[in-house]
């Protein structure tokens, strides 16, 4: 799942383990606000452990948002 939010490109994914269960992900990215500057990047590793792959979209979702808001500039 892709989309923006208050000035970052969000990509919520989830990894299939081998052990069965979906590992919850997320890649921020904060939108360059200068038309030279580099994005910065945040990327979560795994965050949690589902067994189906909705909820753990779900869950990087809102860690995302959560990420998003606690390092608004």
């Amino acid at each position: 799942m892709r989309f923006d939010h208050k000035g970052f490109h969000i990509d919520c994914r989830s990894r299939h383990g081998e052990d069965g269960l979906y590992y919850a992900q997320a890649r921020i990215i904060r939108i360059p606000t200068m038309a030279d500057a580099h994005p910065e990047k945040h990327e979560s590793g795994d965050i949690d452990a589902f067994d189906n792959d909705g909820d753990a979209i779900a869950c990087a979702r809102a860690w995302a948002l959560d990420w998003c808001h606690e390092h608004e500039a």
